[in-house]
């Protein structure tokens, strides 16, 4: 096959993979912990908060919706036990991309036993005895779990002034006013930390440089190696949140919960025949109505997925650190941060 011919197949893969959107509502539990933010800042940025509310409103607030779209799914074991890594990416691009922005995000991953565990009661042993203290499905390994980005330097002056009195009775003072102007240093960041005992739970918080101000990095990839109970199914559910640039809290609702399901587990009756895809192996999954598989012989040795390089698998870290990368190759001039 040609290089070309690859690069098509590939694509076409990918986009038969299935998008999960997440509808745009203002996060009323967050308000009150950004008020100490809106106080901070100039009419300028409370202009924008109100047209980003209206926008929101009416539907039209960046594209109106998260999406998050799984890119590989790899049953297997890890350290001896059988897991399952998966990759999946979301999507912050916006359309208005003149002036509208994420200044940050936070994207939490919730893996949890299916709600109706007699799903997986077929082709099950004595083996499942050996699972009795098992909690469910545990994060063994993620990425990414911190990347610091291109670092941008600007000089910000800062004004400074004292009165000092004359007579401890008051009267005539002496006063004066001056500026001082150091540099300021800032930089995109992405950080991840596991949650909860047992650790079922993984949050990656976003923040965009500060100095360059040009938004968060619109389409991240993350990976993760999940543990799971031999022949056990276990389902994948994201919260997505943001901060806009006029300090507008949103949250992504409504999301659907993803299936996973080793090889030998039965599919969900009243489903759509299962799809196979080449980034589907030694297993399947299912979102909604519709079910991808495995498109190759499910009987070949697992794979260790210890192995794998997630670095290298997702390309965050050099993204993040391309020349197109959030604050490359920006020169900040100064006194544009002046206070």
């Amino acid at each position: 096959m040609s290089k070309s011919a690859e690069m098509v197949q590939e694509v076409e893969e990918e986009e038969d993979m299935p998008d999960v959107f997440f509808n745009l509502e203002e996060d009323l539990n967050r308000k009150d912990q950004l008020f100490s933010f809106r106080k901070e800042q100039s009419i300028s940025i409370i202009d924008y908060r109100a047209r980003e509310q209206q926008l929101l409103q009416e539907g039209k607030l960046g594209n109106s919706e998260f999406s998050a779209r799984l890119r590989k799914v790899s049953f297997g074991v890890f350290d001896g036990q059988t897991a399952c890594l998966i990759v999946f990416r979301v999507d912050f691009a916006t359309v208005k991309k003149g002036w509208f922005r994420f200044r940050n995000a936070t994207i939490e991953a919730d893996f949890e036993e299916p709600e109706s565990k007699n799903l997986d009661t077929m082709d099950q042993s004595d083996e499942s005895e050996e699972d009795d203290d098992y909690n469910g499905p545990i994060i063994r390994k993620f990425y990414p779990d911190l990347i610091r980005g291109h670092i941008t330097s600007a000089a910000q002056t800062y004004g400074l002034g004292f009165e000092l009195p004359l007579s401890p009775m008051g009267g005539a003072a002496i006063s004066a006013k001056y500026d001082i102007t150091a540099p300021r240093e800032g930089l995109h960041l992405i950080q991840g930390r596991l949650m909860g005992s047992p650790e079922t739970r993984i949050k990656w918080i976003m923040n965009e440089n500060e100095v360059s101000k040009g938004g968060i990095y619109e389409q991240p990839m993350f990976a993760v190696i999940v543990r799971h109970a031999h022949d056990q199914s276990f389902t994948l559910s994201l919260k997505i949140k943001a901060t806009t640039y006029g300090g507008l809290p949103i949250a992504g609702k409504g999301g659907s919960r993803i299936l996973f399901r080793p090889s030998k587990v039965h599919p969900s009756p009243g489903k759509q025949m299962a799809k196979p895809n080449a980034r589907v192996t030694g297993g399947s999954y299912e979102v909604g109505t519709q079910q991808w598989t495995s498109s190759t012989d499910v009987s070949n040795a697992p794979e260790d997925l210890s192995l794998v390089d997630l670095e290298s698998l997702t390309q965050m870290k050099a993204d993040l650190l391309s020349k197109q990368g959030p604050g490359a190759g920006q020169a900040i001039g100064p006194n544009i941060y002046n206070t």
